[in-house]
């Protein structure tokens, strides 16, 4: 499923000081010891071993340029998952905002799916996980979801 330009637009509308200016220099990695807590955290909630991680990157360039591969697993304007990599936008990456570990939180649960290798009705049905991972993780960490259930219903649904 390809991101709208809607989609796009009510992220950056929800986070418009984040995607304002850049929270750290584009390229800036995210480093194994970042990744993982998180990837423990879908490890325990997606029942996949995590032993091999993604590379990861901040950097709103490769996030522009994931934007145009097929097959590219989306989280709106500030991620994306390819095999063995993630990058997020460098606009929002903060290694201390649980919102901004959120989104690397759902760019891990597309690499346990990757690893996992389980069939999908549609590509879809792989953002309702991710989305429902995210919100889940936000709300054990003390925040609200970034995204609604109504708005994963209808970003996630198959039809």
């Amino acid at each position: 499923m390809k991101v709208s330009l809607f989609s796009l637009m009510v992220l950056c509308a929800t986070f418009a000081a984040s995607c304002a200016s850049a929270a750290v220099s584009d390229g800036t990695k995210i480093s194994v010891e970042q990744l993982t807590p998180l990837a423990a955290w879908v490890e325990q909630h997606t029942h996949v071993s995590m032993q091999i991680l993604p590379t990861a990157v901040a950097s709103d360039r490769k996030l522009e340029k994931a934007l145009h591969f097929d097959d590219v697993q989306y989280a709106g304007a500030v991620g994306a998952y390819m095999p063995g990599r993630l990058v997020v936008s460098n606009r929002v990456w903060d290694p201390a905002s649980l919102e901004a570990q959120s989104y690397v939180v759902h760019e891990l649960v597309h690499h346990a799916q990757f690893l996992n290798s389980r069939a999908y009705p549609c590509h879809a049905a792989k953002e309702r996980e991710a989305y429902m991972l995210q919100s889940e993780w936000l709300i054990e960490h003390g925040r609200k979801p970034i995204v609604t259930q109504a708005w994963i219903d209808r970003m996630a649904s198959c039809d």
